[in-house]
């Protein structure tokens, strides 16, 4: 927490934020704030000695340092960069709202344009594109996510504000449980057939010792921290993270009782038995992706593969792993790397793939393809950045029999 802080309130930034705004900020925590007299902020021709001032105040004892103030620093500076400055103008346009610059002269023009702020400003000035960009950036983050199948396809959720708002209020007490405050703040965005909610709630309680001279004080503070919950109609599929394993299940109902108005719509027996190497067992050390059927993807690499070795327990009668194998092959195929550690064994009841780690090229246009790495666990997990390709990912994953059909009757659609 203090190095990001001190990071985000570096020198360079110190000397060029404009007061006006950086008042404004500090004066949200007036109250708490100590070792900084505000009125020093109001001396526009002292301004070397005022900027020097708030350095020597973001330099000092966090102790100084209100738990607001920090868990306000910290949002800003996770927006405060080129990535951020980019997702801050893309909500910006999405909601029609035209960011206006404060009227500055020379130097000062320039310094309003860097990201930092940008994002003070925006945070000041726009909170509604503030908290749309911070929602985004964290979806865009995310890589894992727990994996819901519903009981059909094709059911619509409800964004009536009512429902929404009991949504919120349900999610905010699971939080509250788990001793991570009341507050509950619920992003909506639709994206092409996906539903996106961004929740934003807080933090366990972090508490930390600092020194001020010779004395050891103790101070505790709140970080901001947020659950993503993607949902596709079309297939009935809910995809969440950001939350403890044990409460994805509780979120997933919460999600299917307010917005769905269909208790228990996922939480049948096979809901997470969504993934299988069982194709890959089958054909054993052979196995080949097909995709000739997008002619977008240049290439498909297994880049690693875990196999373990099991059986039963003569102690117990359970059934357990004894030991593994994990072969990497960055270059080649992973899987033909692991039949030659194995010596001639095959992959079988006692020889079970744990997962596999496979790298896709994505023709892209330009000289050198995408990239994306995908990790495959099942029965739940799909493990890969989402922004780009998902559609075309979980295609290929489809076409190669490596996604449970819904309907055990149907026949898996296997590698032509």
């Amino acid at each position: 927490m203090a190095k990001n802080l001190k990071k985000f309130v570096n020198p360079k930034f110190s000397r060029t934020v404009d007061l006006g705004l950086l008042r404004r900020l500090l004066e949200r925590h007036a109250h708490e704030l100590r070792g900084l007299d505000l009125s020093l902020l109001e001396a526009g021709d002292r301004a070397d000695e005022v900027r020097q001032a708030v350095q020597d105040f973001f330099a000092g004892s966090e102790d100084n340092y209100p738990e607001g103030l920090v868990a306000d620093l910290h949002r800003i500076a996770e927006l405060g960069n080129a990535a951020g400055l980019d997702i801050i103008i893309q909500q910006s346009t999405r909601l029609g709202v035209q960011l206006r610059a404060e009227s500055k002269e020379g130097d000062e023009v320039e310094a309003q344009k860097d990201p930092k702020h940008v994002a003070l400003r925006v945070f000041l000035d726009y909170p509604q594109v503030f908290d749309a960009a911070s929602d985004m950036m964290a979806l865009m983050a995310r890589t894992s996510f727990a994996e819901f199948a519903g009981e059909e396809e094709g059911v619509e959720a409800s964004l009536e504000k009512s429902q929404m708002a009991e949504f919120e209020k349900a999610v905010a007490a699971m939080f509250e449980r788990d001793l991570r405050s009341g507050h509950c703040r619920v992003g909506c965005y639709d994206d092409a057939d996906e539903l996106n909610l961004i929740i934003e709630h807080g933090s366990p309680v972090t508490t930390q010792e600092v020194l001020r001279g010779d004395k050891k004080l103790v101070i505790s503070f709140r970080a901001a921290e947020h659950a993503i919950l993607s949902y596709s109609a079309l297939t009935g599929r809910l995809k969440i993270s950001g939350v403890a394993k044990a409460r994805g299940a509780e979120l997933a109902e919460l999600f299917a009782d307010r917005m769905l108005a269909n208790p228990g719509f996922f939480a049948g027996e096979d809901a997470q038995n969504l993934y299988t190497l069982e194709p890959i067992q089958r054909a054993g050390f052979g196995f080949t992706f097909n995709h000739a059927f997008d002619p977008g993807i240049q290439k498909v690499q297994i880049t690693e593969v875990q196999v373990d070795r099991s059986g039963t327990d003569q102690r117990t009668g359970d059934t357990r792993t004894f030991y593994s194998y994990v072969a990497r092959d960055g270059r080649d195929n992973a899987l033909a790397r692991l039949g030659e550690l194995m010596h001639g064994a095959r992959f079988g009841a006692d020889w079970r793939l744990n997962h596999i780690v496979v790298r896709v090229h994505f023709a892209t246009g330009s000289a050198r393809p995408k990239k994306v790495t995908v990790k495959l666990k099942p029965p739940a997990h799909a493990m890969f950045k989402r922004q780009q390709f998902e559609g075309r990912i979980m295609m290929l994953l489809k076409r190669n029999g490596l996604l449970c059909e819904r309907d055990a009757g149907q026949a898996v659609i296997a590698a032509e």
